[in-house]
């Protein structure tokens, strides 16, 4: 093959080529001094923003959620008939919240996965009978299809019902939701926003281990103690 029958290129093409990869490796490069600036240092990630939410509580008076600045809130979801499946959400949340004792402007919050069989009166029962009573816990029933669509649209949690052949028990009515969600709102957030997604034993991807709830929240208290550029 003679020199004329190779092809030539534009050398305007290969300075384009070349910028065109150069531009890739810099958007790759501040996206990863971005991260390592934003979670490098322990700090929670702000996954999801979380709409505000008024529905009926267990004690029969509505509930404002969301609402509160400063305020963490841990977010369990399930099927308060099943008691067995309940209590598992129920006792990993009140362990978690055991593990920061310093901390006094929490709330636990159980939705009801179905609040047509849940209603105040029974979910009032279930924490009495299962010792939660302080005014940290709340527990969630009211419309039954607005319930379901916050909690598939602001927390992901699609509350899927079993085939009846599935059914273990009478009760067993719906797939177990293992992830519990922190919630909060700094002085400097105009919206609530999801900090942590906990699920015992696993630690992969946006879900992590039960243990680290503490440090999230310990991070969370001590940027409240940092001056609020804002306020300046």
């Amino acid at each position: 093959m003679s020199r004329e029958d190779i092809p030539r290129v534009n050398p305007w093409t290969v300075w384009m080529l070349i910028l065109i990869m150069l531009s890739g490796i810099l958007v790759y490069y501040n996206w990863l001094k971005k991260l390592t600036i934003d979670f490098g240092d322990g700090r929670p990630p702000m996954l999801r923003t979380v709409d505000r939410f008024r529905a009926d509580g267990h004690t029969g008076e509505s509930v404002e959620l969301f609402d509160t600045k400063k305020k963490f809130y841990l977010i369990g979801y399930f099927y308060a008939g099943d008691e067995k499946e309940a209590l598992a959400v129920c006792e990993r949340m009140k362990k978690m919240r055991d593990s920061v004792p310093e901390i006094s402007n929490i709330s636990l919050v159980g939705f009801s996965m179905d609040p047509e069989l849940d209603t105040s009166k029974k979910l009032s029962e279930f924490a009495k009978r299962n010792g939660y009573v302080s005014n940290e816990w709340t527990f969630v029933t009211g419309d039954r299809e607005r319930i379901r669509k916050y909690m598939n649209k602001n927390f992901r949690y699609p509350g899927h019902e079993k085939p009846e052949e599935y059914r273990q028990t009478e009760t067993d009515l719906y797939a177990r939701e293992l992830r519990i969600s922190l919630v909060y709102q700094s002085d400097n957030d105009e919206e609530a926003f999801i900090r942590g997604v906990y699920w015992e034993g696993i630690n992969k991807g946006e879900v992590k281990n039960d243990s680290t709830l503490k440090d999230d929240i310990r991070y969370l208290v001590n940027q409240l103690k940092k001056p609020n550029p804002k306020s300046k």
